[in-house]
């Protein structure tokens, strides 16, 4: 007897249903997101050309930036990705679809999380890398680049640890910026199917609450802390210790938002 929780064979059938739906209905703007690099970079041209400047592609800062905004929309973008359940006609087809809540909402998180991720770097920075070798006036490409700047922090790091014996790595930092990814990507998708109009706008309205809430109480924490570390080994535990509680409420943020998403696919109704 099969499960009516999670079954393989059903999972990966709807898995794949998914994806392709997802294509479907977001094409447009996967390549529009995806292929920024590209297009700025033959509006680069093109202006240089008409303007008189020569052929000259962007340089490595500009190219960051339009990967930042790129990705600042694709984070935004997953108020639509899903956004489309709180309709009537097609959020009631997708109840219908043969598959579990527990593999929808499975289903639903690898995508958001790890398949749009993916598969957008895999592009912006395949295409960027593919620029940089056809065209000289593009310079270094983004990858090297940030490898290069991940080598000379790693240095720095490990110049500090020898000077003040200490034992610090990169990776101290790698889990708060997974869960602060984590955490934007399942907020937006919750607010695209919890909202049913103006699902942007009505997170930003929930993110500006927050941030006068956490400002509130982060101000009254600094005011009533008073702390004066007697050496640096106190201030350097000290910070372990918030590196450690950022770590925790960044799993428990994703956690709780990841949460969010299946009590919304379970309360789903039309």
């Amino acid at each position: 007897m099969k499960s009516e929780v999670f079954n393989g064979q059903r999972f990966w059938s709807y898995f794949k249903y998914d994806i392709v739906q997802m294509w479907r209905n977001h094409v447009k703007a996967a390549i529009g997101i995806g292929l920024a690099g590209l297009i700025f970079y033959f509006l680069c041209i093109f202006f240089g050309l008409i303007t008189g400047g020569g052929w000259d592609g962007p340089n490595i800062a500009t190219r960051f930036i339009v990967f930042t905004i790129a990705f600042i929309v694709l984070e935004l973008y997953q108020t639509r990705t899903y956004g489309y359940l709180t309709d009537r006609r097609k959020g009631s087809a997708w109840l219908m679809v043969p598959a579990s809540s527990f593999e929808k909402w499975l289903s639903m998180i690898l995508i958001t999380l790890i398949v749009i991720p993916v598969v957008f770097l895999a592009v912006f920075f395949g295409v960027d890398a593919i620029l940089s070798l056809a065209d000289p006036t593009v310079g270094q490409s983004m990858v090297a680049s940030i490898a290069g700047g991940m080598t000379d922090v790693i240095d720095k790091i490990l110049e500090v640890n020898g000077e003040y014996d200490t034992t610090w790595s990169l990776w101290a930092f790698a889990p708060s910026l997974f869960f602060s990814f984590c955490g934007n990507f399942l907020f937006f998708l919750l607010c695209g199917l919890i909202f049913r109009k103006n699902k942007i706008l009505g997170g930003f309205v929930i993110i500006l609450g927050l941030s006068i809430l956490m400002s509130l109480v982060s101000s009254f924490i600094v005011m009533g802390s008073g702390v004066e570390y007697e050496d640096f080994a106190e201030a350097e535990s000290a910070i372990r210790g918030m590196v450690y509680v950022f770590n925790w409420v960044g799993a428990l943020i994703a956690a709780g938002l990841a949460g969010g998403v299946f009590w919304r696919i379970k309360t789903l109704k039309h």
